[in-house]
This record gives structure tokens, sequence and C-alpha cells, in this order.
């Protein structure tokens, strides 16, 4: 599914290998860390990063108000509730970051009962606040595991533009995919950390 998906939207999205790999990477380079101004820049990005890898990616925030900024559904049963706080410069994360998770995923249980929520945030620091409650199963997409999601997503986006068309090739998207741990039942354990209390 995650393949197929995947193949539709880069073979509408690309008519050339070149426009591919230029594409992902300007896409990738829109998220930057630490400035505030670019933070509709990076949600923005992410949602695209998600329909890039087959997810159905959705901006809920920007859509109804209320909910995550991105929302991507890693399997039928499973979707990843992502709060993007690119903009911070503090070294931990802070109370009212932590909550809005909470409130993000009690957004989606109330929304769609019958799936289940991986808390997801996209900041400079894995380590929550003294009092701030990490989400239970809280990973942090951190600016080192960024750098790494970066490299692989090029490389996948590369491999793809190698051979003619590869890109609207479901076989060839899931073994790519597959290859960079870019799946959905992988994504997060790779490209992410755990989240943490302060000690």
């Amino acid at each position: 599914m995650q393949a197929r998906e995947a193949a539709q939207f880069l073979s509408a999205e690309y008519g050339d290998g070149v426009n591919l790999v230029l594409g992902v990477k300007a896409l990738l380079e829109e998220v930057v860390w630490g400035d505030e101004d670019r933070s509709d820049d990076a949600e923005r990005s992410w949602e695209r990063l998600g329909r890039h890898l087959g997810f159905v990616s959705t901006r809920p925030e920007k859509l109804y108000d209320t909910g995550p900024d991105n929302l991507w559904a890693l399997s039928a049963t499973r979707q990843a509730v992502i709060e993007l706080k690119t903009g911070c410069i503090t070294d931990t994360i802070a109370k009212k970051d932590a909550d809005q998770l909470g409130g993000s995923i009690r957004w989606l249980n109330k929304h769609n009962p019958e799936v289940k929520a991986l808390p997801i945030m996209v900041h400079p620091s894995r380590v929550c606040d003294a009092k701030a409650t990490p989400q239970p199963g809280m990973r942090v997409v951190t600016p080192a595991k960024y750098e790494l999601l970066k490299q692989s997503a090029i490389q996948y986006a590369v491999a793809l533009a190698s051979d003619m068309g590869r890109w609207g090739d479901e076989q060839a998207v899931a073994a790519q995919l597959a290859h960079h741990k870019l799946t959905g039942d992988r994504f997060f354990d790779t490209y992410s950390e755990a989240a943490r209390t302060s000690a």
C-alpha cells in the first residue's frame, strides 16, 4: 500500500529523475532549525515528505484549526501524531510543548479511536523539562536524526532516479523504501530517539 501510494505520487509529481532528486533535496532544506519564522515551511515540508514516502499525510491544525501539525498514516492501524518545534532554541522540551502533543494524541483518539497513535516531536532536544511529562512511547526527531533522514531520503530519490521511470514502479519503490528504512514500521525507530525526562 505505502509503495503504491509513493509510486503514484512520485510519477504524478516528477517527469524526470533530475527533478525528482532536486525536488526531494529542496523539500528537505525547508526544515530550518532555530528559526521560528520558518516553522510553517517545516510543517509543509513534513507533510510533503510523508507523501513522497507513500504515507497519507495531512496537516490537521492547518485544515481544522485543531489537532497536530502533521499526521502520517503509517499503516491501517497506526498513525504518527507529529508536532514540529524546529524553531525552538531551548535545550529541553517545555511543558507546554509536551502538553500540546498530549492534546493532539487525544484529538486523534477522539476522531479515530480504532487507530493507535505514535507521539512524535521534531525538536532540538529529546530531553523533557523537569515539569514536562513525555507521552507514553514518545519519540523525538532531533537535528542529528534529521541529518540521517535527509541522507536516506536523498539516496532513495537518487536510486529511483538512476533508472528512467523507476519512481513510478511500485516494486522498485518498495525495495528502496525498505532498503533505506523509510517504511511505516521502521521509519521512526530509525530516524528518531526515545524522549526522556531530565535527570
